[in-house]
């Protein structure tokens, strides 16, 4: 017969057993999974390069960088507006045709499909800077599954590109299922590819159009696609390592979390790089809670509540700031 400590240590086993994992592997999906891991950061870098090269020996027309320069804006906006705070955090509410609208730009940004971008970013705040969040610049589970801690170098590099390369992809029923509920945007998640496509394509049809030359067409591609895409990468990814290892941190927001305010990141994010606000106040709808703290998409979406599109917008009170504040920080 067992004792009540042998019986008490199997059940917690079997409770440990029975916890869903945060991740799904499959073996023989894995390669596939980190090629595309690959070429999600090679093909927008390489096509970068080139239209450098080309702009150095031919310049670059105007048409190239209105359109890299506006595709950046729309595709930025809607993976911190749409992505973000309206599906990931519901911070805010709009009506289903700009919800989808946003959801498409989003994916047009080449993050991610929509229900692994938002199980992931989820999966961050439950286990920030712990080992199951999913890219950490402190600390990572290995392929052995044990806890490894990372210095600076190794930390940015896995939060910046290394945790695009990883076979572990998140538990989407896990963090997501309310996305895969919604069939709009089941449909937008199951058409990423095209999407993408569609998205770099695009300016390179309406370069071409303007300039009246296949010269415009490729321009196009390359400033308002590959350029755009690349940029819009660094800004996103820059919110996991930058975010989390550089600027101030005056709000507590756990044991583990080192998130931290980051003006240039929040600048080049439209507003995402104040980090350590957004973690203190996760369904906020403004993560810049200064004046001073520019916060582009928060001013995107006092205009829409303005024009009667948005509603439901969550904000921290005055008293709910003081009371997640270290008590080192002057209010």
């Amino acid at each position: 017969m067992k004792s009540a400590e042998e019986d008490s240590t199997t059940t917690s086993s079997i409770r440990e057993q029975a916890k869903p994992s945060v991740t799904v592997r499959n073996t023989r999906l894995d390669p596939l999974q980190k090629a595309f891991g690959m070429a999600t950061i090679l093909v927008p870098t390489l096509g970068t390069v080139l239209a450098i090269v080309l702009a150095v020996v031919y310049g670059v027309d105007a048409t190239a960088l209105w359109l890299c320069g506006i595709m950046f804006v729309l595709t930025n906006l809607a993976l911190e507006f749409g992505f973000h705070r309206n599906l990931a955090h519901k911070a805010v509410t709009t009506y289903p045709v700009i919800k989808y609208f946003f959801a498409v730009a989003g994916s047009m940004a080449g993050t991610g499909r929509i229900l692994f971008w938002i199980a992931n970013h989820r999966r961050h705040h439950i286990h920030s800077d712990e080992a199951d969040d999913p890219h950490s610049p402190h600390v990572k589970r290995n392929a052995a599954g044990d806890v490894e801690k990372m210095n600076l170098a190794q930390g940015l590099w896995h939060a910046h590109y290394g945790h695009v390369l990883t076979g572990n992809q998140v538990n989407c029923t896990l963090f997501a299922s309310d996305i895969n509920r919604d069939q709009g945007l089941k449909w937008i998640n199951d058409n990423y590819i095209p999407i993408v496509f569609t998205g770099l394509l695009m300016p390179a049809v309406i370069g071409g159009a303007i300039e009246g030359s296949w010269m415009g067409f490729l321009t196009g591609f390359l400033w308002g696609g590959l350029v755009r895409m690349f940029l819009v990468h660094q800004s996103t990814w820059g919110l996991a390592s930058y975010s989390h290892r550089f600027g101030p941190s005056p709000f507590n927001t756990g044991e583990h979390d080192q998130s931290s305010n980051n003006v240039w990141v929040a600048i080049a994010s439209f507003g995402s790089g104040w980090q350590n606000n957004h973690h203190a106040f996760p369904t906020s709808a403004f993560l810049g809670l200064k004046w001073y703290q520019i916060d582009m998409t928060a001013w995107f979406i006092v205009l829409l509540e303005k024009l009667g599109l948005a509603w439901n917008v969550k904000r921290p009170s005055k008293a709910q700031i003081k009371e997640k504040l270290k008590d080192s920080v002057m209010v």
